[in-house]
Order: C-alpha cells, then sequence, then structure tokens
C-alpha cells in the first residue's frame, strides 16, 4: 500500500516537472562543433551538419508557441569533438558510439531556468530512433539514419531537461 502511493506520488512529481518543462519558452538555440578539432578526416565528414542538424532537431520537439522571440530560455551546447574524434578513431563496433555536449541553459527572465551539465547518448538511446524496418545490427556509424538517431536521442534529452 505505501509503495503504491510511493509510486502515485513519484508519477505526480514526474508530471509536474514534465508539464512545467513544457512551458518553458525557448528563445535562442545555438550548437558549436569545432569541425576542425575533429582530427579524423571521416568522422568530421559525417558530422559537418551536425551543429544544424541538432538545433533543427531541438526546436522541432518545441511546440510551435514555445519557440519565442524575446523572454525565453537560451539553450547553449557545445558539442565535444575531442570525443567525436575518438569515439570515431576507436570504434571497434557500433555499440561504442556515443554524442556528447556541454549543455547550457540561461534566461534573461526566469532565474529558475539556468541548468548546466554534460549530456552524453550513446548507442542504446540512439537505437529508440531507428526507423521500424531497419536492422540495427547491420548499421554502420557513418550510416545516415544512425547518425539522425544519435541527433534525435540528444535533442530528445536536451527538451525533457528544460526546466
Amino acid at each position: 500500500m505505501i509503495r503504491n502511493i510511493l509510486l502515485a506520488g513519484a508519477s505526480v512529481i514526474g508530471l509536474t516537472a514534465a508539464a512545467w518543462a513544457a512551458d518553458t519558452p525557448v528563445q535562442e538555440i545555438d550548437v558549436e562543433v569545432d569541425l576542425t578539432a575533429i582530427q579524423n578526416p571521416e568522422a568530421a565528414q559525417i558530422f559537418t551538419n551536425l551543429s544544424d542538424d541538432l538545433k533543427n532537431a531541438i526546436a522541432a520537439r518545441l511546440a510551435p508557441d514555445r519557440l519565442v522571440d524575446t523572454g525565453g530560455s537560451k539553450i547553449d551546447i557545445n558539442i565535444d569533438e575531442v570525443e567525436l574524434s575518438s569515439t570515431w578513431a576507436n570504434l571497434a563496433d557500433l555499440s561504442q558510439s556515443k554524442l556528447k555536449g556541454l549543455v547550457n541553459i540561461s534566461s534573461d527572465t526566469d532565474g529558475l531556468k539556468f541548468d548546466n551539465y554534460t549530456l552524453t547518448v550513446a548507442y542504446p538511446e540512439a537505437t529508440a530512433f531507428i526507423p521500424e524496418g531497419a536492422n540495427p545490427d547491420t548499421l554502420t556509424q557513418d550510416a545516415g539514419i544512425y547518425y539522425t538517431a544519435l541527433i534525435n536521442a540528444f535533442a530528445d534529452q536536451v527538451v525533457a531537461n528544460l526546466k
């Protein structure tokens, strides 16, 4: 009985936090990737549009009324280029791949909206975004399907963590 009450309370808290985040207006999304710092040429070529792709994926997850011109939160992401290079260079299999970046959320109008964390999205999180019918076992790190899945998993986590 107590366990059920605790679980119900945790669910309400989770729903409240999600509802609060759902109301967070976003004024700006900035993603920085220094492609010159990616030392592996194959990786640099795959991640050429990472900045725009991630920015667009985050914006797509926000309801249109949450994207505002002023008064909203600012999302700044700095992708760890060294991590991209080393993951690519040392990759023996796709399950070892990951996308890592520093996420900074700030607001000029709401002091409760600040957040700063390192987000790492790895293969297990990305597989949830692989289209139905695609075989995750046959994907390679340079597959467009996997790249998109990795971006979508990262974007989902950023939006889910908005305060």
